[in-house]
């Protein structure tokens, strides 16, 4: 095969622009500290990193979702802990041993005065607030969930010591609220939401406070309970065996109260562990992304520096390649 000067000519001209466009990537990953520029010049890479993308979008929904909700369970264990301690103050200073015949009829009036102000800050304790949603109102946020009327304790405007609301009451006490964390959502085939895919955040009231009667008939409402104390007391004839038995049973639906309390702390910690998985998750992603687009300054640059030197080596060698011609001579 003959090979004339032409055709070294153009195979020389061919390799030494592709030289010189290596040199010019090598210079712009330098310059941008990216691997690419557009994503023509490497799909792969560009389709990868437009998944990881919207991973990182995703996480950072989830991740503010998830540190909202954690306020929102503060605000619903600090009323629970307010209601909590409001109940140990009546178990401990309004036992039957607190309340005996030395301190007369005036000091149980006046017993029977701070136990109705325990009420009304029982109630005000439930109807705690976050931001303009009641956090102890089940499914309605909007409205305040309990109310302190003519003596009687309403939960979502119903008697909780009516037998007649007992059904209504249970409906309302398992009512939830379910927020997707990143759990992977997912739908039952009534169109349900499976609880172990997202966070129930709701925490009906109800259930702290207890509703309807129990195996005796007496009523288990710790508002209502502090209140048939209060009418005890104010009694010219003090029953004794009466106030005990209410105390009893506050007393049960004090220590059910903390139980409910644990639940949340339960909870919260729960959501604690899910941010901290989500904030490793960020980190996990933004690193995959930066390995995806971005290149090492070293790497850039060592890349350049060889570039460079190829660019400059092929120059040398066009010296020998490109002969001088006919033309040359005879100028």
């Amino acid at each position: 095969m003959r090979i004339t000067s032409g055709m070294m000519r153009r195979n020389y001209m061919n390799n030494l622009g592709s030289t010189l466009g290596g040199l010019a990537k090598s210079r712009q990953q330098v310059e941008t500290g990216r691997k690419f520029l557009q994503s023509y010049e490497d799909p792969a890479s560009a389709a990868k990193a437009s998944v990881l993308r919207m991973r990182y979008a995703r996480n950072a929904e989830n991740i503010e979702t998830a540190k909202n909700t954690q306020k929102w369970q503060d605000n619903q264990e600090d009323a629970l802990r307010q209601l909590s301690d409001i109940a140990t103050e009546i178990d401990k200073n309004y036992s039957v041993q607190g309340v005996d015949d030395t301190k007369g009829e005036e000091g149980r009036k006046a017993l029977a005065q701070s136990l109705r102000e325990l009420q009304q800050s029982m109630v005000a304790s439930l109807n705690a607030k976050y931001g303009n949603a009641y956090v102890l109102a089940g499914n309605d946020g909007q409205n305040p969930p309990f109310e302190l009327k003519d003596g009687k304790v309403l939960y979502r405007g119903l008697d909780v010591n009516d037998p007649d609301n007992k059904e209504a009451l249970e409906k309302l006490s398992k009512e939830t609220s379910y927020i997707d964390l990143g759990f992977g959502l997912k739908f039952d085939e009534n169109g349900g939401i499976i609880s172990s895919s997202a966070f129930d955040s709701a925490f009906p009231g109800i259930n702290a406070v207890g509703f309807g009667q129990n195996k005796n008939g007496e009523n288990q409402n710790l508002i209502s309970l502090a209140g048939e104390m209060a009418d005890l007391l104010e009694e010219e004839d003090f029953d004794h065996e009466g106030y005990g038995k209410l105390w009893e049973s506050f007393n049960e639906g004090s220590n059910k109260l903390k139980d409910q309390l644990a639940t949340i702390g339960s909870r919260s910690k729960f959501l604690e562990t899910t941010v901290d998985r989500l904030e490793t998750e960020k980190i996990n992603i933004t690193e995959e992304i930066d390995g995806t687009i971005n290149i090492d300054a070293a790497e850039a640059i060592t890349n350049f520096s060889w570039a460079s030197y190829v660019y400059n080596s092929a120059l040398k060698v066009g010296t020998s390649v490109l002969t001088p011609s006919l033309l040359d001579f005879l100028k």
